[in-house]
């Protein structure tokens, strides 16, 4: 084992010791991180940076009376650790949360995950990422573009964490994503990202994703701009549009998001027709994917919707004892560490329906191939879901004590990146500047569910944490109104 592994390892050990030590703390959980990791940002006129470094460091959730607080540090000396270790306790005792957390003292777990990957993706030499990246690029020669851009990055991560009831794992993950963007002369910009956890094998694949985003390039580029219709539209969404629309509602089932008043949403609602039904789940090699949660509990699958109702929740396993439920590994670390674990899923399942392609779009208005990011029209509900929080779920309910109750909530702004005006099925000319709105019970005006199923990617904010989904979801035909961009 490296140096540099063995100094994060011995930061963990120490600082576990310290904490158990202190009669302030009640709990606490410490990861001590190995990361080699790889930046890249290619332009359509070659390579623009190109940066490999190695990371060390430790991370901390501390829980003191009754509040938790999450630190990360690069620095392992000493008194870099202690002054980490006092402000984590000093931010606990300080934020006078009403409701103390409970956790799990009698669970004491040792566990290891070798991680899904054949081959690490710290195996390959930056250059082979950065020709992968060129080459797909290149699918996008024969178009006329105002501008071409790709960031790649990775990271082969080396684990352990430890905590004060003496569970510990140690897990190794490759995850590796690309997010890129083809800016048409003449209509919108094509955004794309992938990621995997699947080591050096993801490279092999950038090739057909470029290659996918080139011809929606051409098909967008090759259409007139029309006029869409406005107000109530019969509206048929990819089966990527659908994941995006999904992973945005899953938000709605996060114990804390409740908490906050924010979620329109409770078990046993119904949210959308009796064949939806919604999973989270762990891919092996999936961008999401983790053996175990920042709790050191196993990750395993949860059934989140059935037969249209809310089944159950999300939780980390402070929100689990306040509703005597099952945590399931949903406490997801932000990318990098630097910022708190978030209540969030893994790898959302949305089960298939028997409409095929033409079914989906017969008698439909409005074909959206992509999303842009929505816009929450709700104020406080904006504020919140970008603002700082601490890494303590029950501080929710304070924020919700201090609020007011808005009609606003849970509603939000589709902006529509890829669109089409439908004619009888067919693509009848593209659609710009025009939003899909959405209210919570826009999913029960869902009335075909499509047999063929895709998988979109990408990386969220929540309280300033950046968290990885994924969404394997089938497309649906539904009702909802569609306005032109303020």
């Amino acid at each position: 084992m490296s140096d540099e592994r063995e100094e994060a390892l011995d930061a963990m050990d120490w600082l576990l010791d310290t904490l158990e030590a202190d009669d302030a703390v009640s709990y606490a959980e410490v990861g001590g991180v190995y990361q080699d990791k790889t930046d890249v940002v290619v332009t359509g006129d070659g390579p623009r940076s190109e940066t490999e470094f190695t990371e060390t460091g430790v991370w901390l959730r501390v829980f003191a009376d009754g509040a938790a607080d999450y630190r990360y540090t690069s620095s392992l000396e000493e008194e870099a650790l202690t002054d980490v270790a006092e402000r984590a306790i000093r931010s606990g005792e300080v934020l006078a949360q009403e409701e103390p957390g409970r956790f799990d003292a009698y669970t004491t777990h040792r566990g290891t995950h070798g991680g899904w990957a054949s081959e690490g993706i710290h195996e390959r030499d930056i250059d082979e990422k950065v020709a992968a990246v060129e080459e797909g690029l290149a699918a996008a020669d024969d178009l006329d573009l105002d501008r071409r851009w790709a960031n790649y990055m990775d990271a082969h991560i080396e684990e352990a964490v430890g905590t004060t009831t003496g569970s510990v794992v140690r897990t190794t993950l490759d995850r590796a994503r690309v997010k890129f963007s083809l800016t048409l002369a003449d209509g919108p910009k094509v955004s794309r990202h992938a990621g995997s956890t699947a080591g050096a094998a993801f490279l092999g694949t950038l090739e057909d994703t470029f290659e996918a985003a080139a011809a929606d390039a051409r098909a967008l580029a090759s259409a007139d701009s029309v006029d869409a219709p406005t107000g109530e539209t019969t509206v048929a969404l990819s089966p990527e549009a659908a994941g995006q629309l999904f992973h945005f509602v899953s938000h709605y089932l996060e114990a804390d998001t409740g908490y906050m008043g924010l979620s329109p949403y409770a078990v046993g609602d119904r949210i959308g027709p009796e064949a939806l039904g919604i999973e989270d789940t762990v891919h092996a090699g999936s961008w999401a994917a983790r053996a175990y949660d920042t709790e050191v509990k196993p990750t395993t699958p949860t059934r989140l919707v059935s037969n249209g109702r809310i089944e159950r929740l999300l939780h980390n396993t402070t929100t689990a004892a306040e509703e005597d439920a099952y945590p399931a590994g949903n406490s997801v670390p932000s990318l990098g560490f630097t910022e708190p674990p978030r209540i969030h899923a893994r790898h959302l399942e949305v089960d298939a329906g028997d409409a095929d392609a033409a079914a989906l779009r017969a008698d439909a208005d409005v074909y959206v191939e992509r999303f842009e990011e929505p816009w929450f029209h709700d104020e406080f509900e904006r504020v919140q879901r970008q603002g700082v929080f601490p890494a303590s779920a029950l501080y929710a309910k304070d924020i919700d004590r201090k609020s007011v109750d808005s009609p606003d909530r849970g509603s939000a702004e589709f902006p529509i990146a890829e669109g089409y005006r439908l004619e009888d099925g067919e693509r009848a000319g593209r659609v710009d500047d025009v939003s899909l709105e959405y209210s919570p019970d826009v999913l029960r005006t869902v009335s075909r569910i499509g047999d063929a199923r895709e998988t979109v990617t990408g990386v969220c904010a929540k309280h300033k944490s950046q968290l990885p989904f994924a969404v394997t979801a089938p497309g649906v035909r539904l009702e909802a109104p569609v306005e032109e961009r303020n």
